[in-house]
């Protein structure tokens, strides 16, 4: 039986701006074929069994052909599978989408299109501009600034004399012709004119002046593709309409290295990097370690249970480990009977609540030392487990031999350097990071693993750490660290790092 091929617009970058009926149609695709402008945060609406297949093509330089894309999409098909084929923008917009379908339509496969949000509209809308205004544009005019080789076949001379919007996409590396011919067939040369690069993204760039000077003002700005150009009188509502790029920290760069990161295509309200991003930072996750559960410590933890009568929970990690394996074998929350239950933190404290498991113990200060400081009379002479990983747990279980208590280290997962992310990790930091925030001392010290000690890209981007104890093997590295939050979490580092940019008067520093 034959697959089916969905067409998809996966909008113009802003992850929000995938459709609804877009996203049910990559949960359920067997694969993924997708170009270089989607978002990555896109692709993680898919099953991670999915294969993704990239198809990415650079203006002038196409690595994929179209007709090998046109084979993908045609064999997969073929072989049973339903095929998500992601475009940016939307499908039939310049986007090669009607010559896909027409080839799956001759070679009598199913296919879908699933319309998307077209940068012509969504990228001018973000930078302020309408492309209609009642009293300024009574017609828009989308048009590809990028043709296929053998001349062009934009008639510039009705153009000028068109009275509403012109919208050209991929037409950077053509502007100035554009500009000129425009000018040349009678158009004004002082026609407002903006150029918008990497629109509704974190990276949006927005240059606006004439058709006599645009191009001149582009190249001082070092604008390039992704673009769209606007021409006509809608450029002038900017000053006014301009939004997106008002965020208190808009265009600012900040990447989380660490591991637990919520893996969502997009932050819900409650997510702690949710207001981050919606005052316009782009928020990176690169995930420095490998977790790996240990599950024959976690059996030998809950063959010996009756030893112990307190539980401690370290961290996040440790709960997953032993919630995962207590499901895996079908264990409840009974074989836990009389026993205290101590949590590290209020994260690792929510993780044992989701599985009805309530910590007895979870200090207001997110530390060893915290805990330590909640031990009474009544727990001397006590057997506790310390759930926790293979380079934690020292200094806690010292510090609970001190007050009475037998502590015995159970390993709940491995901490390894994730060197899969060594090319990304370089690339976003080449790319220009305002502030790199480690989430713990492990995350620091993989890192520097993965770089082979080569910190010099780190030197002008400010540092923010999670907690004393990350501030202090950051410090002992001879790291600088800028921002540290009040509250050890990651809610309480993103409120940190947006104080951090604005003073009392609402100001950037």
């Amino acid at each position: 039986m034959k697959g089916k091929v969905y067409l998809i617009g996966a909008g113009p970058g802003d992850s929000g701006l995938i459709t609804l009926k877009a996203v049910e149609a990559l949960k359920h695709a067997d694969t993924v074929v997708f170009d270089r402008l989607i978002n990555p945060d896109i692709l993680k609406w898919a099953s991670p069994s999915a294969e993704f297949i990239d198809v990415g093509k650079f203006p002038k330089d196409h690595p994929v052909p179209q007709s090998k894309i046109n084979h993908i999409l045609y064999t997969k098909a073929l072989e049973g599978k339903n095929v998500a084929r992601l475009k940016g923008g939307d499908p039939f917009v310049f986007g090669r989408g009607g010559e896909e379908a027409l080839y799956l339509r001759q070679n009598q496969i199913p296919f879908e299109i699933i319309c998307g949000v077209t940068s012509a509209v969504a990228v001018p809308a973000y930078a302020g501009i309408p492309i209609t205004h009642r009293y300024a544009a009574s017609s828009a005019h989308i048009i590809t600034g990028h043709e296929k080789d053998g001349g062009s076949s934009i008639d510039f001379e009705a153009l000028a004399k068109v009275e509403g919007t012109l919208v050209f996409l991929m037409g950077i590396c053509n502007l100035d012709n554009i500009t000129n011919s425009l000018i040349k067939y009678g158009k004004s040369a002082q026609t407002p004119a903006a150029v918008i690069m990497k629109g509704t993204t974190a990276g949006q760039k927005t240059v606006v002046g004439t058709l006599s000077d645009i191009g001149d003002k582009v190249r001082q700005a070092g604008i390039k593709n992704p673009a769209v150009i606007v021409i006509g009188q809608v450029v002038n509502l900017r000053d006014e309409l301009s939004w997106y790029e008002k965020g208190e920290l808009f265009g600012k760069k900040i990447l989380f290295l660490g591991t637990g990161f919520s893996d969502e295509p997009m932050p819900r309200r409650d997510s702690p990097f949710y207001k981050l991003k919606q005052e316009g930072a782009e928020v990176i996750m690169c995930p420095t370690l490998k977790i790996t559960f240990q599950m024959e410590n976690m059996k030998q933890l809950i063959n010996e249970i009756k030893d112990y009568d307190i539980l401690i929970f370290t961290s996040k990690n440790g709960v997953n480990a032993f919630i995962s394996f207590m499901k895996e074998n079908k264990i409840d929350a009974r074989h836990l009977a009389g026993k205290q239950i101590w949590a590290i933190g209020a994260k690792t404290g929510e993780e044992l609540s989701k599985a009805h498991i309530y910590p007895d113990v979870v200090p207001e200060v997110y530390t060893s030392k915290a805990l330590l400081g909640c031990i009474e009379k009544e727990h001397f002479g006590k057997s506790a487990a310390v759930i926790t990983s293979d380079i934690g747990g020292v200094e806690l279980i010292a510090g609970l031999e001190n007050c009475g208590i037998k502590a015995k280290k159970i390993t709940a997962y491995k901490n390894e350097p994730n060197f899969e992310i060594k090319e990304k990790l370089l690339e976003k930091v080449q790319d220009g990071i305002d502030v790199a925030v480690f989430t713990s001392p492990s995350s620091f010290d993989f890192m520097r693993k993965i770089l082979n000690d080569d910190m010099a890209s780190f030197k002008n981007i400010k540092t923010a750490a999670i907690g004393p104890v990350t501030k202090a093997a950051l410090e002992k590295a001879g790291q600088t660290v800028d921002i540290m939050p009040q509250e050890y979490t990651l809610e309480g580092l993103s409120r940190a790092i947006l104080a951090y940019y604005i003073d009392e008067e609402g100001d950037f520093k």
